[in-house]
């Protein structure tokens, strides 16, 4: 590896030379105080990142001296690579490590012929922004996350539950191309309890995980033949009356028909929002 700008020499090691638990461990103290807070249990972290397609080769943990600086996970599929998540510990911040690290993991891109590589950024994060503008990556789209704080609904039509992977298959024939990589029928396929699915009369069609704090909305498709009907409307009223404790919480909404129709329906979307940026091989 070539030395960091501060001359402190960095070394990588593929998480897969480690065991979960260690890794976890890494992840948790490279977000420390972070814009929201990340904190995983081994079960947690491999049930989110694996149905992301973690590649467990080029994703690294990175060490000074023997200790940790931080970590880089890269996910996989076909040409293209996405940042899954990038953080460094409390101490190694603001020594232009990051660089070093974001740099490695580019040119092993290059290197196997991925044409292209992702990341998410909050937006009000302007230092990270600008090292992934110096490293050649560009915005393409903004992210929302959306919230509803349940109220009372009348005459509510019930839910039937049915198999995640029904509608992840769904979304992947019916749903909107180019769906953003956390919520692309690709990771729902990989969803399990306590993911859940729902059908409203096999019409309308919900994936969700309830938590402690949130319902966390994975994706909502109205079959083809059933849209602009009403169908989609009526769902997020018996999503409401089925989940009814914690705020519903949809992330990663792009501004187009489903921006409107959730803000059309009173949800919210709050002001932490993300970049999507891309880094294309020319």
């Amino acid at each position: 590896m070539n030395s960091a700008p501060n001359s402190t020499l960095l070394t990588a090691r593929p998480i897969l030379d480690f065991a979960s638990a260690e890794v976890t461990t890494a992840m948790n103290r490279s977000f420390e105080e972070y814009f929201v807070p990340l904190v995983f249990t081994p079960e947690t972290f491999e049930r989110r990142f694996r149905s992301e397609h973690l590649d467990a080769q080029a994703s690294k943990l990175w060490f000074a001296d023997g200790k940790l600086v931080g970590l880089v996970l890269m996910a996989r599929r076909g040409y293209t690579s996405r940042v899954a998540a990038m953080g460094l510990v409390i101490e190694a911040r603001g020594k232009r490590y990051g660089q070093q690290m974001l740099q490695a993991a580019l040119d092993e891109a290059q290197a196997r012929h991925d044409r292209s590589m992702l990341l998410e950024v909050f937006v009000p994060n302007e230092r990270a922004r600008r090292l992934y503008e110096r490293l050649g990556f560009q915005n393409t789209r903004e992210l929302f996350t959306f919230r509803r704080v349940p109220g009372a609904v009348e005459n509510a039509a019930p839910l039937t539950e049915v198999d995640p992977l029904q509608v992840a298959y769904l979304v992947a024939r019916e749903g909107k191309p180019n769906l953003p990589w956390m919520f692309a029928a690709e990771s729902l396929m990989a969803a399990s309890a306590p993911t859940r699915a729902f059908s409203l009369d096999d019409k309308a069609f919900v994936l969700l995980r309830p938590e402690a704090e949130r319902t966390l909305v994975l994706t909502i498709i109205v079959a083809r033949a059933y849209r602009r009907q009403g169908w989609g409307r009526r769902l997020l009223q018996a999503m409401e009356s089925a989940f009814s404790g914690p705020p519903l919480m949809m992330p990663m909404v792009t501004q187009g028909p489903g921006y409107s129709f959730l803000q059309a329906a009173g949800w919210e979307p709050l002001d932490l929002s993300l970049f999507e940026m891309e880094w294309r091989i020319s």
